[in-house]
């Protein structure tokens, strides 16, 4: 019968009977609004015959067809059509998201039968194996978007030989990225798919994560009823990581000074019952220990290791922790210490306006220290003076260069009237741009009261009070010595014989009953009167009033490029009684040594380039400082100077062909001023981590080897934390409406997902019917029909 159809239509693409063809109208019109059409037409039909003469049969066949020409009429209006709709089916997506970070290679997951524990990265190769087999047909079934992550998503192509080979089912490279932004890489994928049905997310990481998903991300997961489906890699239990999170030391310093190198120790993911123990080791290029510490708690991150440096140059030492039990990861377990040694003699000004007891025990002290050469001058009224030490000078110091040729330049109890306001302004520039050392020694008559309205005064580490003509207030009873918080950082202070328990202030210099150990003498010093840069070297406490309590009594101050040192006491000298002259001389030459260092770094040198903070974090301003000390390079500066950062890897500044960032450093207010030092400052922001060398690019300092370094390091550092974090990952699973999958469940994935797969409708294939030859026949035949018989019944 469908052939009869489409013959007497004509269908060409569609016809009667086809599969998925349906007969349709083109308007689409209620059954009722049919049956009303049909009434009315049989109503009107029937009006038009019923008052007419004639047969009646005759009449209501008439009637008939009229009603049934009406009624083709009004479906060829309808529009008869054959319609077929295009239906397609739109499989649904499955995100397979890998961790790619440097935590991957954190040794913590549970060991087998080998004993040893494998990393988090094979454990992530072998589920990969093993659910090869099934993610291949997964992907024939569905699309599977395959991402690698770390700080931001990049494709992972597929291994097409991984069920053959027993590889991998994705192509994976070494996992290097230094950080994990879960929630940047989470909405990147989420862009991929942007308008697709997505199945579920699958997250194989260990949860480590610089960022955490938005709440806006989270939501948008659970409005796209996505669910993610993290497969937990690494330890479920959390394992300790120490590791040496920072180390600072001079970068200079002299032959046979005591280096001191403090370290801070970092211990994550430890758990109140177990805490890690070992030790901080200071060693040497062959592996000999030169200093070691027990590891500090938590509580007190930081422990300070010296060793005496015996030979010039740049040394091979190297921080490391020895641990007691297994760490996390070793990889942050060790750090290298950069000093350049420097084999000369500390040249020492020593000034003093008589010859107190202390000034006879440090000349002599300083006299038989072999690595230093000194000047002491005795200044009498009307600027007489009587002169010793190994080196003779003709004059007191005037000029920067004089100045500039001492390391350290101590001043004792003598007047500040006896040296003019020219002298004061060119120490204080020398020890602010040459790091010279000022070592004051506190006295009864002068100092610090009479230098409080010079040039001096910003030298002195704490402000000058108004309690006596000295501008300093003194203790009325005597006071015992201890080291203060910042004395094992600097190394100083180390006055015991090397006893046990790396004890370092011997036991004797805190016992009053001794008698020996008490200064006699002691300015007082209030802590409100300290500076804000200044550090506590020693306390004194007094052995009458309150024990408790304790004073500022030496004091360390940063100042431009040099160091003061303060001494508020003359006292030292009394040690003696208890141990000869060893006592004096611990305590003093290391302070002149510390002192001293500031200097190193620009002696003998036209210029020098320094960049603060030399461990910057990304996007953290560093301050480049370039100073001119050579007069003939000060005669030619320009308005500008030009330098170049080149990554460690690219050619620098100075030529090549290595990609540079050209920083312009211009010159300070002061410095224009001062013709003996010329100082241009500038700052570079990094924009990505690395080691980086700043140096000249003018033309200028052309072949003067200047060179600053650089360390860029990432705020959060993958390997500062490689802790899991599972329970983050239970958390983002639990507010889409996944869950965590042991790995072990990985090939259940298919039997997890659910079937989110879209039937689209497009356009539909139409072939109309009231326009075909037959159609407008069976109108001609019905009107016809009806003209014919009102003619045989004689009808008007």
């Amino acid at each position: 019968m469908s052939g009869v159809f489409n013959w007497l239509f004509g269908t060409r693409t569609l016809g009667f009977g086809d599969a998925g063809v349906e007969l349709q109208f083109a308007r689409q019109w209620p059954l009722w609004a049919w049956v009303l059409i049909a009434l009315a037409a049989a109503v009107f039909a029937g009006l038009t015959y019923v008052r007419l003469k004639g047969n009646v049969r005759a009449r209501t066949a008439l009637a008939v067809l009229r009603t049934l020409a009406l009624l083709a009429l009004v479906a060829m209006i309808a529009g008869p059509q054959l319609v077929k709709q295009n239906e397609r089916v739109e499989q649904d997506w499955v995100v397979v998201m890998a961790d790619r970070s440097a935590s991957m290679t954190i040794a913590d997951v549970q060991p087998g039968a080998s004993g040893v524990r494998e990393t988090r990265e094979s454990q992530l190769r072998e589920a990969l194996t093993k659910g090869a087999p099934m993610l291949t047909q997964l992907r024939s079934e569905r699309n599977v978007l395959a991402l690698g992550f770390d700080a931001s998503t990049f494709d992972l192509g597929w291994n097409d030989n991984a069920v053959s080979k027993g590889e991998p089912a994705f192509a994976l490279a070494e996992p290097a990225g230094q950080r994990t932004a879960l929630g940047t890489s989470l909405d990147a994928a989420l862009r991929r798919v942007a308008a697709k049905p997505v199945a579920g997310l699958v997250l194989m990481t260990d949860g480590r994560s610089f960022d955490a998903p938005s709440r806006a991300l989270v939501q948008q997961l659970q409005e796209r009823q996505i669910a993610v489906y993290p497969v937990a890699l690494g330890s479920v239990k959390a394992i300790a990581d120490v590791a040496v999170s920072r180390l600072e030391s001079p970068t200079s310093a002299f032959v046979g000074d005591i280096v001191p190198v403090s370290v801070d120790v970092d211990v994550a993911g430890a758990s109140s019952g177990n805490v890690p123990t070992g030790k901080v080791q200071l060693v040497d290029a062959s592996g000999r220990v030169l200093d070691e510490k027990p590891l500090p708690g938590a509580e007190k991150p930081r422990v300070t290791l010296s060793s005496k440096a015996d030979a010039a140059g740049a040394t091979s030492w190297r921080v490391k922790l020895v641990l007691d039990q297994e760490d996390l990861a070793t990889a942050n377990n060790e750090q290298a210490v950069a000093v350049e040694l420097v084999d000369r003699p500390i040249r020492v000004l020593y000034i003093d306006g008589y010859p107190r007891w202390e000034y006879r025990y440090v000349k002599n002290l300083l006299l038989r220290e072999p690595s230093v050469k000194s000047t002491m001058l005795l200044l009498a009224s009307e600027k007489r003076y009587i002169q010793e030490g190994t080196d003779r000078i003709a004059t007191l110091p005037r000029t920067q260069q004089e100045w500039a040729a001492f390391d350290v330049v101590i001043v004792g109890d003598v007047r500040s009237a006896l040296f003019s306001e020219e002298q004061l302004q060119n120490l204080r520039s020398v020890v602010a741009e040459r790091g010279v050392g000022i070592l004051w020694i506190g006295g009864e008559s002068f100092t610090p009261g009479s230098w409080a309205a010079t040039p001096l005064a910003d030298l002195v580490p704490f402000s000058f009070g108004s309690d006596s003509a000295t501008g300093i207030s003194r203790f009325n009873e005597p006071v015992l010595m201890k080291p203060g918080a910042a004395a094992s950082g600097f190394g100083v202070l180390q006055l015991a014989d090397g006893a046990a328990n790396d004890q370092t202030w011997p036991d004797a210099l805190s016992d009053a009953k001794l008698g020996w150990p008490k200064l006699q003498w002691a300015q007082r010093i209030e802590r409100s009167q300290l500076k804000p840069a200044s550090e506590v070297i020693a306390l004194a406490t007094p052995t009458l009033g309150d024990a408790s309590k304790s004073y500022p009594l030496v004091m360390t101050m940063r100042y431009g490029a040099g160091r003061s040192i303060y001494v508020a006491t003359d006292e030292t000298w009394r040690y003696r009684y208890g141990r000869g002259e060893a006592l004096t001389e611990r305590f003093w030459v290391p302070l002149v040594r510390l002192l001293a260092r500031g200097s190193l770094g620009r002696s003998g040198k036209p210029a020098t380039i320094e960049a603060s903070p030399a461990t910057p974090l990304v996007n953290q301003p560093v301050r480049v400082t370039l100073r001119l000390l050579d007069q003939a390079l000060i005669e030619r500066r320009a308005g500008e100077v030009e330098v170049g950062v080149t990554k460690s890897g690219a050619t620098g500044a100075g030529g090549g062909t290595g990609a540079s960032t050209r920083i312009v450093l211009r010159p300070e207010s002061a410095s224009i001023e001062n013709a003996s030092v010329a100082t241009y400052t500038g700052l570079w922001v990094p924009g990505e981590a690395g080691a980086f060398a700043i140096a000249p690019a003018d033309a200028l300092l052309a072949g003067l080897e200047l060179s600053a370094s650089v360390n860029v390091v990432l705020p959060e550092d993958e390997l500062r934390r490689p802790q899991t974090d599972h329970a983050a990952l239970a958390e983002l699973a639990q507010a889409t409406g996944g869950r965590v999958l042991m790995v072990d469940e990985l090939g259940d994935l298919p039997k997890i997902l659910p079937n989110r797969e879209v039937r689209l409708l497009g356009t539909p294939e139409v072939e109309t019917l009231w326009d075909k030859p037959v159609a407008l026949l069976l109108l001609l035949v019905l009107l016809s029909g009806e003209w014919i018989g009102r003619r045989l019944l004689r009808l008007a």
